[in-house]
């Protein structure tokens, strides 16, 4: 009979992003801006996820 193969260890612990929304140079914006912001922020993490992201030009409306 063969020995198990021990699972695979992770060199550190896996840390959860927090990103606060709420941060004292978002406080300062107005809605628009911010919502610019969060729009912008979405996009690059989606991208770093590989999800593409369907963008329409000011053209289309």
């Amino acid at each position: 009979m063969k020995a198990l193969i021990p699972p695979a260890t992770l060199p550190m612990p896996i840390q959860q992003l927090s990103i606060p929304f709420d941060a004292p140079q978002m406080r300062g914006l107005s809605d628009a801006e911010r919502s610019a912001v969060v729009t912008r922020l979405a996009t690059l993490l989606m991208a770093a996820v590989g999800v593409a992201a369907k963008e329409a030009s000011d053209d289309e409306q």
